[in-house]
């Protein structure tokens, strides 16, 4: 329900404020006049009953006073001329009934027959009520009277319709005021709302002016209007920021002004590339770039291209250095190459001369390389006898160490028996401190005994003597022992000793046969090369003569690259001139 009346058009919203505004205003209007009537309607009844009722007693009282029922009918009769009266009764003083009235036609309950207690009250549609006659201060009789109401029902539905034609009346009036109304309120919003579409659309709009208004609304299309002057403003700033005008002036409307202060800043930002641009482009690199921001991607851009530039400057200056120095490396090299191309004529003219001693001594060399070759074939002979007798050595010292092992072995079980025997001379020695302490028992009871246990106390003498023979033999066997364990502690190293003497002299054969055929292979290597180098010798004879006419051949050469060697002296002095001017082209920037 509330979703409906916040989608509905202004227009409606209007109409249904005014009618329920309206309806509210005259239901409530009308129910405070139908409960006012209501109960004015009430009192009214209750006030004209106890007024007939007063006049009645006082009419009945002296029919009461003489019993005479027909004056007190006729009293009663009169009562027709009332239409609302339906019934009526006159009681006398003991409550029983003196004359009665009932309307013909009546539907109503018929008059009781007995006086009630004084009141008065509503039933259904009828008021009734119980009165009174009094003579002075004595109660003569009493009063019944029935009055008809009109039902609740017939004037509500009166007052319901006369409300209802109120209603319409004020409707009728009230439409034209609020259509009056959605002309004023909801056209300038419906204008703004189209406004506001546009401007979201990428548009700025600025409303012509209008008639000013002094209520919210002509508020609003002040707060627009000067929105889209703002905007119109902030857009002719950035397109004169989009055409490179870095000048322009940017003033904020206050500080919740999130778009003047972000092209403040924008504005401020692109001053400061510029500023550095500017400085890059006087060849100061040594400029700083200071990011806006993690997603700054010009100040990003300017500090990569700074840093690259810097780099690209100092690799520069580098080459630069490096090709002033290769240039004066290459002008002291072609002026050698000069001064050695020159020399190099004169040499091979000695190298010519030189070739034919060359022959003569490859001829010697030939000779002293068959030599070298069948001495080489006498000395690996040799060699293969050594490798023999090493290897048979090596055999040899197996065995010796086999034999090692076998008499550790025997040593290491020697001591362990001997251990054992120390083990049974600590028990005997044990036996005999027993022996010792029971001979002093035996002595100590013998003692007690008397004359009864001198047999007795031989016997513990003669035990404690045994004692102490044991504990001196046991003591001569452990020494004994000991001088035993330490022979075979020194049988034990020295047998280890002599097993690693054997490795050790296994070790050295086994290098020596290592070695010697080492030598042998060296052996029948040098008989090999020095066949070949016979075979060489011989090949070097025919080379040589090639070699006097590759001379000639070089001569001509040389004279060539003489020729060649100053061009490229001059091409150096070129690249040297060259170098220096990009050295002071690279010294304009500061890094």
């Amino acid at each position: 329900m509330t979703r409906w009346l916040v989608d509905i058009p202004i227009r409606r919203k209007l109409l249904v404020i005014t009618v329920l505004a309206v309806a509210v205003a005259l239901l409530l209007a009308g129910s405070v006049i139908v409960g006012y009537e209501i109960y004015t309607y009430r009192q009214q009844k209750s006030q004209e009953i106890v007024v007939q009722a007063e006049m009645l007693a006082a009419s009945v009282t002296a029919p009461l006073e003489f019993n005479d029922r027909k004056a007190a009918q006729e009293y009663l009769n009169t009562l027709r001329a009332n239409r609302d009266f339906t019934a009526a009764a006159i009681y006398a003083g003991d409550g029983s009934l003196f004359a009665s009235y009932s309307r013909a036609g009546s539907a109503g309950p018929p008059v009781p027959p007995r006086a009630q207690a004084i009141d008065r009250h509503f039933e259904a549609n009828e008021l009734v009520a119980f009165w009174p006659a009094r003579e002075g201060q004595r109660q003569v009789g009493t009063v019944y009277l029935r009055l008809s109401t009109e039902p609740l029902v017939l004037r509500l539905t009166r007052y319901g319709g006369i409300i209802l034609i109120v209603m319409l009346g004020s409707l009728l009036i009230t439409l034209p005021v609020s259509a009056r109304m959605h002309a004023v309120i909801a056209a300038p919003l419906r204008e703004m709302a189209d406004a506001a579409r546009r401007v979201a659309a990428g548009e700025v709009v600025v409303r012509p002016p209008s008639a000013r208004r002094l209520d919210e609304i002509g508020q609003l299309e002040d707060a627009f209007t000067q929105m889209g002057a703002s905007l119109q403003q902030k857009a002719d700033i950035a397109r004169r920021i989009a055409a490179g005008d870095l000048a322009v002036e940017v003033v904020p409307q206050s500080q919740h002004d999130v778009l003047g202060n972000a092209l403040v800043a924008m504005v401020d930002n692109l001053q400061h590339k510029a500023a550095t641009a500017k400085l890059i482009a006087t060849g100061d690199l040594t400029v700083q770039v200071t990011l806006q921001s993690e997603r700054d991607e010009l100040g990003r851009a300017f500090a990569t291209m700074v840093g690259n530039l810097r780099e690209l400057n100092r690799q520069v200056s580098e080459g630069v250095g490096v090709l002033g120095s290769s240039t004066s490396a290459i002008l002291a090299g072609t002026t050698q190459v000069v001064a050695g191309t020159t020399q190099a004529a004169a040499v091979i003219t000695q190298t010519a001369v030189t070739l034919d001693e060359v022959k003569q001594t490859a001829l010697v060399s030939t000779q002293k390389a068959r030599y070298v070759s069948e001495t080489a074939q006498k000395a690996a002979q040799v060699s293969q006898t050594g490798r023999r007798s090493v290897e048979d050595a090596i055999e040899g010292m197996q065995q010796i160490r086999e034999q090692m092992e076998m008499i550790a072995e025997s040593i290491m079980r020697l001591s362990e028996q001997t251990q054992a025997i120390g083990e049974i001379i600590a028990s005997v020695n044990d036996l005999s401190e027993q022996s010792n302490l029971l001979a002093v028992n035996a002595a100590i009871e013998a003692a007690k005994a008397g004359e009864h246990g001198v047999g007795f106390a031989v016997v513990a003498l003669e035990v404690k003597s045994l004692a102490a023979q044991s504990r001196q033999a046991t003591a001569q066997v452990r020494t004994i022992l000991g001088d035993i364990q330490k022979a075979t502690s020194h049988a034990v190293a020295a047998a280890e000793q002599g097993a690693k003497a054997v490795d050790a002299g296994a070790r050295q054969s086994k290098d020596a046969g290592e070695a010697i055929q080492r030598l042998a292979d060296s052996i029948a290597e040098s008989a090999s090369a020095a066949s070949q180098i016979a075979v060489s010798a011989q090949q070097q004879l025919v080379g040589m003569d090639q070699l006097a006419q590759a001379m000639g051949n070089i001569r001509t050469a040389t004279t060539q690259n003489m020729d060649s060697t100053r061009q490229a002296e001059m091409a150096a002095h070129q690249l040297h001139e060259l170098g220096q001017r990009l050295k002071g082209m690279v010294g304009q920037y500061r890094v």
